[in-house]
């Protein structure tokens, strides 16, 4: 079953709004991007915060709005007690790409670009070393899974509740 999170108007408006913010910190404070041929800096800002709050949005929980660049703090949501990183990739059946990899989170791979995100799935950070591989892309190396290895979202929010 395909999951889908959707934004509103007013919260693209909003995401483009805390994107720029956050693409204004990290200049400033000189934080690396990992480079996309086809997206500027702060497109790559904008859909990543459109993809965790289409992702809030479907859990029901709040988005962490804070424009603050780097990685603090280390996760995007919280749903019951789990830590939650959502990773955003363009492609509409795109792998999940993990630069710096946190064996306490949980990873949710959402495609797409705002304001429709398809919500993938997800993995504890404990199995991506052995469910994912290692792999060296052009933007530096990082770990990769693919779609079809991914839990449903479903399965996350009955253990969230448990």
């Amino acid at each position: 079953m395909k999951v889908f999170g959707m934004l509103s108007e007013p919260e693209c408006v909003l995401a483009r709004y805390i994107g720029r913010l956050r693409n204004k910190l990290s200049a400033a404070s000189k934080t690396p991007m990992r480079r996309d041929p086809n997206q500027t800096d702060e497109e790559m800002n904008i859909q990543a915060v459109a993809a965790e709050m289409a992702v809030a949005k479907y859990l029901n929980v709040y988005p962490d709005l804070s424009p603050s660049a780097g990685r603090l703090p280390k996760y995007d949501l919280r749903l019951g007690k789990e830590k939650l990183e959502v990773k955003r990739n363009h492609l509409d059946n795109g792998d999940l790409l993990i630069p710096e990899l946190d064996k306490e989170l949980v990873y949710i791979l959402a495609c797409g670009t705002m304001p429709r995100f398809q919500i993938i799935g997800t993995i504890w950070g404990g199995n991506v070393e052995t469910t994912g591989e290692w792999v060296e892309l052009r933007y530096g190396p990082c770990w990769r899974v693919h779609p079809w290895l991914l839990q449903p979202i479903g399965e996350l929010e009955c253990e969230a509740v448990r």
